[in-house]
């Protein structure tokens, strides 16, 4: 048996990388992007209350909110350590806009991580990977029968991060459902091609504030099978 190798190939010349040229290397990966995609650890952190978040179906749930480009894309471990609720760890529901049952816990559908407020935990410990995204914020878009097209798409889009009407019968920060949903007043959601921002037709917004989380620019799996002379 043979081994095949490119030794032309990024992940080669990163293998034999010498202290000139891996500067050059790890700018060309995007090291940050890399290292911020990696699983996280939160210790000891306490949920925001009821009402809070904004961004996320209020209805019996707390939030933890994570950093724009850090939104979860996979919870491996969650575990109580103080609250009302049954201390000890948690089960981990599949994502989505409404509040998981007590004693669970999941992901939002703007990337944040939801608890039920029954529980209400003071201190939590969460395992997660973070979504590997760019994000854009675009103010001041026209919404057109309850749509807004994102105008400038660096990448394809993967999630809603947050949504404000700024003009239309409901102003304000509106909730984030899942792709493809139909929102209800005082909600909001990418189609299902994730190209626009979809809005209640109840609202009737004309003007809105939005921030998407893009594809990263950096295609590290394209880059690593790709020629090291091409950087």
């Amino acid at each position: 048996m043979s081994l095949t190798s490119i030794p032309n190939s990024l992940k080669a010349a990163l293998n034999r990388a010498s202290l000139q040229s891996l500067t050059a290397l790890l700018s060309a990966i995007g090291l940050g992007d890399v290292v911020r995609a990696l699983p996280t650890s939160l210790r000891a952190k306490a949920p925001l209350a009821v009402a809070a978040n904004a961004y996320v179906v209020q209805s019996g749930a707390q939030s933890l909110s994570l950093a724009d480009d850090a939104k979860a894309m996979e919870i491996k471990y969650a575990y109580a350590r103080s609250g009302a609720g049954t201390v000890g760890s948690l089960t981990i529901d599949a994502t989505a806009a409404s509040a998981p049952a007590a004693g669970h816990c999941k992901i939002s559908s703007n990337g944040d991580i939801l608890f039920n407020s029954t529980d209400a935990w003071t201190s939590v410990d969460v395992v997660y990977t973070p979504e590997k995204q760019d994000v854009g914020e675009y103010t001041g878009l026209a919404v057109a029968s309850n749509a807004l097209t994102i105008p400038t798409q660096p990448g394809p889009a993967v999630m809603l991060l947050e949504v404000e009407s700024l003009a239309g019968t409901k102003t304000g920060k509106l909730a984030v459902i899942a792709p493809g949903g139909s929102p209800s007043t005082g909600q909001a959601c990418l189609n299902a091609a994730k190209t626009q921002v979809v809005f209640a037709s109840a609202d009737a917004v004309t003007s809105a504030r939005v921030k998407v989380g893009f594809a990263c620019a950096k295609d590290v799996d394209a880059l690593l099978e790709g020629s090291a002379a091409e950087l």
